[in-house]
């Protein structure tokens, strides 16, 4: 039989050092790029340059205006072991944004495929399951 293909969403999100959800935006199909998404939510410009933006590598074009973001290997130009030492150090601070995405998805509406039909119904669960994991937070 294999595997069953499904449609997927994607949203960008940033949490703060403490996994709080600070900023949610619109989803779209799953197979945007995660650059592009930033770009059409047009977060970047509202962040001053004096905060570390943490962000993965699917991120690279950003780096111009925040400079903390992990190196990518390619196959000519392997990493060197100071830039792995780096993007582990980078992988360890990103792991809250991780442990917010494991949060949201405690909520089985995040977890299970969506067949309501109506618009903009799985940004309204996201937006309840993040508002549910900030109170949870809130309340250790």
């Amino acid at each position: 039989m294999g595997k069953k293909r499904q449609t997927t969403g994607k949203v960008v999100m940033m949490t703060d050092e403490t996994r709080r959800v600070g900023f949610l935006s619109l989803s779209k199909n799953g197979r945007r790029h995660d650059k592009r998404l930033l770009d059409k939510a047009d977060i970047v410009r509202h962040i001053p340059s004096t905060v570390t933006v943490w962000a993965d590598t699917g991120f690279q074009g950003i780096n111009k205006q925040h400079p903390k973001l992990p190196k990518k290997a390619t196959r000519k130009t392997p990493l060197s072991p100071e830039q792995k030492k780096e993007n582990k150090l980078i992988s360890g601070i990103r792991i809250t944004v991780e442990h917010a995405i494991a949060g949201i998805k405690r909520l089985g509406c995040m977890t299970q495929s969506l067949r309501n039909r109506r618009p903009f119904i799985d940004d309204t669960f996201i937006l309840l399951s993040a508002v549910l994991w900030n109170f949870h937070l809130r309340r250790d």
